[in-house]
């Protein structure tokens, strides 16, 4: 059965199951209104034939007749009752004398015989009205037994009058037809409206079978919510149609299917400033997503959109993490072809034995490299946060700020998870972004770093000082807004990026003022897993 399943397309199928059902549904309807046109007819014959009975049972020349016959007359009906016969449209009326003789017959040879079954004029005789269902000298015969009476009321003989089967049957087809036809004709079309439903169901499932669309479905779900971007479908009316697990994720709240998406999240994805075909940048809480619309259409006709969602700030963090790695490669590359010229010096002052001034070159070497790479490095055991540092530093000399890492700084190998990673990057990079940027306004701008990690390496503190203009209290109140900046629209995330990273890592965040100027700021975070709790800043 199944491997017919499998070779029958699904509409063949609704076509063969809606065919049988509508099949079996006229086919019982046409039974049941035969069985009734048949019980109808029945009581129809019957009720002709009491009355034919009754009306001949009635007339003074049968009980003439049958009355002298009692008597011994050979006087018969037989003229007089065909007569009647045709009158009344029966197949027969039988007279009969109390001796069961036949007073009239259809056959005329049959006159003067006694009647066929000896049994079926005795209740009649008695008085009483019978039917009887017997096959006679005529075949099978429908018929009625009536008592004639006399004028005392004394029964002197028996009309009987029938219909053959033959008769009946022929009446019965000539009733049932109609609904014969009417029958096929329903079937046919029944059938015609089966395969105009069948073709309509393919047209509407895509030519797919209810299996493989619930097994499409199941699959596009997995892969839905195994998307790091989030996506939200609805519909023109603002239902959702469909939203995975990262969506909720990154709004924190359920999207259930069927239900209206908020007015705010609606405003903030499906307005046309949101976002286009080819993208656009909105901000939510701490966060700056980049959004990108498309429109749902099925078979040409629009029904909604869907947007697709991607954390800026995530990307962000992987931008710094690969940059940072970038500028370790880089600086390794630069810090080893400058090392073979500086070898290729030295070798040539000592070809030629000047032995002090090799001293001398050797010596200012050891000290440039400590200075610009040696000590970080030996310092920090951190690749990705020695290339990010270096890029800063790259940064810095061409801003004319001078930033330095402080000697205490100390940073073991330390193993985490890349999200970790990337949240602490991304917070070192826009605390070094900011720092940079309020040096600019000043002279002999200097930024300074210090990392340090507990004895068990599992927190991390951050501090970033530097000499700048500082940060003025209405500045400070608002600092922390989502999208606020002192330099201008489209700016303001770093802030708002650095105390969502903080909280996911259940860090704290302190600013302070530094004398005469500049700021110092200072993160703690935990290196070994995130948490939910609100970070606590200190203004």
């Amino acid at each position: 059965m199944q491997q017919v399943k499998r070779r029958l397309p699904f509409w063949v199928v609704v076509l063969v199951v809606m065919t049988l059902a509508i099949g079996a549904s006229v086919g019982t309807t046409a039974l049941l209104i035969r069985h009734d046109t048949v019980e109808a007819g029945r009581k129809s014959t019957q009720q002709q034939i009491l009355r034919v009975a009754k009306s001949t049972a009635r007339l003074a020349t049968v009980k003439r007749v049958i009355t002298q016959s009692n008597q011994g007359s050979t006087e018969n009906l037989q003229a007089y009752v065909k007569r009647l016969n045709r009158h009344e449209q029966t197949d027969f009326i039988v007279v009969l004398n109390r001796r069961t003789i036949r007073l009239s017959h259809p056959n005329s040879d049959e006159v003067g015989k006694p009647f066929s079954s000896s049994r079926d004029p005795q209740p009649a005789l008695q008085g009483h009205t019978h039917y009887s269902q017997k096959a006679g000298v005529l075949g099978p015969e429908y018929r009625v037994f009536y008592p004639v009476r006399n004028d005392r009321g004394t029964v002197i003989g028996v009309v009987c009058v029938g219909i053959t089967q033959r008769n009946l049957d022929d009446q019965l087809r000539r009733q049932t037809k109609p609904i014969l036809v009417g029958g096929i004709i329903g079937l046919i079309v029944g059938a015609f409206l089966a395969l105009g439903l069948s073709l309509y169901l393919r047209y509407l499932l895509l030519g797919m079978t209810p299996r493989e669309i619930a097994e499409k479905t199941t699959r596009q779900a997995l892969i839905d919510d195994s998307l790091p971007e989030g996506i939200i479908a609805i519909n023109q009316r603002g239902q959702i149609l469909a939203a995975n697990q990262a969506a909720e994720r990154l709004f924190r709240t359920s999207l259930p299917t069927g239900t209206t998406l908020s007015p705010a999240l609606q405003a903030l994805l499906f307005t046309p400033s949101a976002g286009t075909t080819s993208g656009g940048e909105v901000d939510y809480q701490e966060k700056q997503l980049l959004v990108t619309i498309n429109q749902l259409m099925v078979r040409h006709r629009h029904i909604g959109q869907v947007a697709l969602i991607r954390d800026m700030s995530e990307i962000a963090g992987l931008v710094d993490k690969l940059s940072g790695t970038e500028h370790y490669i880089s600086s390794l590359r630069a810090q080893t072809h400058e090392f073979m010229n500086q070898l290729q010096v030295i070798n040539g002052l000592l070809e030629l034995e000047e032995y002090p001034r090799a001293l001398s070159f050797i010596q200012q070497i050891t000290q440039t490299y400590h200075q610009e790479v040696g000590h970080v490095s030996d310092h920090i055991k951190w690749p990705a946060m020695v290339g990010l540092i270096l890029g800063k530093s790259k940064e810095a000399k061409e801003q004319r700020v001078t930033l330095l890492v402080d000697e205490a700084s100390a940073v073991p190998q330390v193993t985490m998870t890349n999200d970790v990673e990337i949240l602490v990057l991304r917070i070192v990079s826009n605390l070094l972004d900011n720092a940079l940027n309020a040096c600019q306004s000043v002279t002999d701008g200097t930024v300074t770093l210090t990392l340090q990690t507990t004895a068990d390496a599992q927190r991390l503190t951050i501090v970033v000082t530097d000499n700048g203009s500082g940060i003025s209290p209405e500045v400070r109140q608002q600092m922390f807004q989502q999208g606020y900046s002192t330099k201008g629209s489209h700016r303001g995330y770093g802030m708002g990026l650095i105390t969502a990273a903080v909280r996911t890592l259940s860090g704290t965040l302190t600013v302070q003022d530094r004398e005469p100027h500049g700021t110092k700021m200072t993160v703690m975070v935990n290196l070994i897993a995130g948490g939910t709790q609100d970070e606590d800043t200190h203004h």
